[in-house]
């Protein structure tokens, strides 16, 4: 799938996705009263007291993980070997050159 059609798919879900959290917060306007602890209270329409618990969960839920996230970046840059500078390129000598061939037998060709 070429990347503009991945994006434009990726643009239709998060356009179908906050349609139906608006069609549900359009659904439950009616105002809520949540009971809190020590007698007092908070009124406010259900998609709010909804949407807050949501956003509440989550960032309990990334407030307990950063430190196991931390720990675990601190542990891969101390695992991660050290960059050295590439050596500088030695050139190759040149092959040594071989002895003529002997054509008739006899090394001094005589």
């Amino acid at each position: 799938m070429p990347v503009d059609a991945m994006r434009a798919f990726h643009w239709f879900v998060r356009l179908i996705l906050f349609m139906l959290l608006f069609g549900l917060a359009l659904n439950n306007l009616e105002p809520t009263t949540l009971h809190l602890l020590f007698g007092t209270q908070w009124r406010a329409p259900l998609f709010m007291l909804l949407l807050s618990a949501f956003a509440l969960g989550a960032l309990l839920g990334i407030a307990v993980m950063l430190p196991s996230w931390m720990r675990g970046r601190r542990l891969r840059q101390r695992a991660r070997p050290p960059v050295e500078p590439p050596a500088p390129a030695v050139p190759a000598s040149p092959a040594p050159a071989e002895p003529p061939a002997v054509i008739d037998g006899t090394a001094d060709g005589v």
